[in-house]
């Protein structure tokens, strides 16, 4: 599916409410300009007119893009398998929060909690699943410290960001303004010293003209959940590389992408509210903000490897075997059993784990301590010793981009 024109009232193709509302802010502004991580923010989370905050159906079939637990049911068994057994690897606590961040239209949770049931777990009448998404969507969850997990699934990769680019030698931001009735870029100083710390903390140089994007949010948000959480587990998953590959010279134009009707494209001052703007996660950030906000590492390994691990391949066996299952059900199954192991596609995904309050050796289900993989940067291998035959012919059954 591509864009359709956009009509002549609406030359960017944007919300011409949300669009209204941006230049009104950019032309009061001082310098006529505005940081892209705040054109970012209002465009995806800008109440009752942002991307995320007009449909709950953004990341199905009929949107514009497909998550694992989108996918199918099979992701959020395994997910279910996982807590299970990090709530049996924290001494069974009678109270046990699963937070989600990014929870959308709680699809992971019902087949998380499903999972639960299915599988039999002691925790499944015990746990209190509290999403978070955008204001109104689901009730807040309550302020305080608790016990349990954290999740966070394909939802840092949409935190607000900063663009720069290197020119002469010298670190430049990209602003954006309104000019000749569209929105534009416009280089100037960056709009704060720090923005550029991951890059020097990784030794990296640059390119001329190399563009790069930087989240310093994450830092905030991990010390906030810190606070809150006195004895678990954060689990992310996302797509995202250590500081030396996301800034290194393979990625000048930076890795900003937009989906709209399942298209990529690259120019995130279109089609204003009406499409979802994502960029890959600095994992070395990530690692450096949770340790100071006292996280304790706990493990890192790929989305394929944390999924074999958990018996995907296993479900799809079973799945197989069931007299009742119809052709069509089981095609549609094994084809998104190869997506999620698939190294190119959500198969390559990060999987970090960080804990509070967990012994020193404590080991979780399906997310090793030390994943080479991801330590140097490199894709990693989605049929790990031990995968079934099934698995390994599924790993390399199909192709495509992060998020399809």
């Amino acid at each position: 599916m591509t864009p359709a024109d956009p009509p002549p009232s609406e030359p960017d193709g944007g919300d011409p409410r949300l669009v209204a509302l941006l230049r009104h802010e950019i032309e009061t502004a001082p310098d006529g300009r505005i940081t892209f991580a705040r054109f970012m923010e209002r465009a995806l989370t800008e109440p009752g007119l942002g991307y995320y905050a007009t449909s709950a159906d953004r990341p199905t079939r009929a949107g514009d893009f497909l998550t694992a637990p989108e996918l199918h049911p099979f992701f959020g068994r395994c997910i279910a398998r996982w807590l299970d057994r990090t709530w049996t690897s924290m001494g069974r606590p009678q109270r046990f929060a699963v937070r989600e961040h990014g929870a959308g239209r709680g699809t992971l949770a019902s087949t998380s909690l499903e999972g639960l049931r299915a599988e039999g777990s002691g925790s499944a009448d015990l746990v209190e699943w509290q999403p978070v998404d955008v204001p109104g969507r689901h009730p807040e969850p309550g302020t305080g410290p608790f016990t349990g997990v954290v999740l966070a699934n394909e939802y840092l990769d949409a935190l607000p960001v900063h663009r720069l680019v290197q020119r002469d030698g010298v670190l430049r931001e990209c602003f954006v303004t309104w000019r000749d009735g569209a929105f534009a870029w416009v280089e100037g100083a960056p709009s704060r010293p720090d923005l550029d710390a991951s890059i020097r903390r990784a030794g990296v140089t640059l390119a001329e003209g190399q563009l790069v994007e930087v989240r310093p949010t994450v830092g905030a948000w991990l010390r906030a959940l810190a606070a809150e959480l006195r004895h678990g587990v954060l689990l992310v998953i996302d797509y995202g590389h250590p500081a030396v590959e996301l800034y290194g010279p393979r990625r000048m134009g930076g890795s900003l992408v937009t989906y709209r009707g399942h298209t990529a494209a690259d120019d995130p001052l279109r089609w204003v509210g009406q499409q979802d703007i994502t960029t890959h996660v600095d994992l070395s950030d990530l690692d450096h903000h949770a340790r100071a906000a006292g996280l304790t590492p706990l493990g890192r390994t790929t989305q394929a490897r944390f999924l074999a691990a958990l018996g995907l391949g296993e479900l799809l066996a079973d799945l197989g075997r069931r007299p009742d299952t119809e052709i069509p059900a089981y095609l549609a199954a094994r084809a998104a059993v190869a997506r999620l192991l698939d190294p190119r596609h959500l198969g390559g995904f990060a999987v970090v784990a960080y804990g509070i309050g967990m012994p020193a050796d404590a080991t979780l289900p399906g997310v090793p301590d030390a994943d080479p993989t991801l330590a140097d940067g490199a894709g990693a291998d989605p049929t790990p010793a031990g995968t079934t035959g099934a698995d390994a012919t599924l790993a390399g059954a199909a192709g495509g981009d992060p998020r399809g």
